[in-house]
């Protein structure tokens, strides 16, 4: 029974192998409306063709760069040399990408499932992608994203984390589970708000206190404030302690927004009465 079901194992690879085999060279070879190959295919020749023709054009060369990709990928995996040097495998996966984006593109144009986006013959014409993170490097998949990693990356790294990891976990979970809520709040702040930067654990805020809090500069920075950003700052902190029943903080915050707006006597404005008993011992 195991041998069976080994040898119907087999044999459905094989298929699927001359299959793949077969449509590659069917569509990469086959003649385009022009005459030639779809590899020889120009600029011009390009331009001229219907969205159809285009999207036969770019499946057939993703296809092409997918099969050129795993005969230099095989051999090093099975530990011989390489037919190709990691940079150029590289450029073949950056191709082979770059096709696949122009397909979507035009599916989507057509109809079928794709976003709707002007599509190019090269990657040297495409001038409205957004760079993402690919899955793979040359040959090995590109390492997880640790707390290191984040911690290292710039801020527009990061912004690119959230939304990397948002899409991803749409896809598993769905559009209501906590997870995609989390990541989809920590890309919309980061993207509406200069000043906010999430830790790598992302931050469960509610609307009001990231209102309060994070979409103002941090107060670390109060010595960098302009009068205006202090003014409001301590507006702000007035207000919350006014709210909390903290009469004396509301008192000292006003105190510290009047000597914002330009007191005659030159006294000192502080971050918090902590800061301000500090620096006067």
């Amino acid at each position: 029974m195991k041998r069976r079901k080994l040898l119907k194992v087999e044999r459905s690879e094989e298929r699927i192998g001359r299959w793949i085999k077969m449509d590659w060279l069917s569509i990469l070879k086959m003649p385009n409306p022009h005459g030639g190959r779809w590899a020889d295919l120009t600029r011009d020749q390009y331009h001229k063709m219907d969205d159809k023709n285009k999207e036969r054009y770019h499946h057939g060369m993703a296809l092409g760069y997918a099969k050129q990709i795993k005969e230099a990928v095989t051999p090093r995996k099975a530990g011989q040399a390489p037919p190709a040097t990691d940079d150029k495998i590289r450029e073949l996966r950056e191709l082979n990408r770059f096709h696949s984006r122009q397909r979507h593109r035009i599916r989507g144009r057509l109809g079928h499932s794709g976003i709707d986006k002007d599509s190019y013959y090269s990657l040297e014409d495409e001038t409205n992608r957004r760079t993402m993170k690919p899955q793979y490097d040359a040959v090995e998949r590109v390492p997880t994203t640790t707390k290191e990693m984040y911690d290292n990356y710039s801020r527009d790294e990061k912004k690119r984390y959230w939304a990397r990891l948002n899409r991803q976990l749409f896809n598993e979970y769905g559009r209501s589970h906590p997870k995609v809520t989390l990541t989809d709040r920590m890309y919309s702040r980061m993207k509406t708000n200069p000043n906010y930067t999430p830790p790598f654990e992302g931050e469960n805020q509610s609307r009001g206190d990231y209102m309060f809090a994070g979409i103002h500069r941090d107060v670390s920075e109060y010595d960098d404030f302009t009068n205006k950003e202090k003014r409001n700052y301590h507006a702000r902190m007035s207000n919350k302690n006014k709210r909390e029943g903290d009469m004396e903080g509301y008192r000292w915050h006003n105190k510290m927004g009047l000597r914002a707006l330009g007191s005659p006597t030159g006294l000192l404005t502080y971050p918090t009465p902590e800061a301000e008993k500090e620096a006067t011992q």
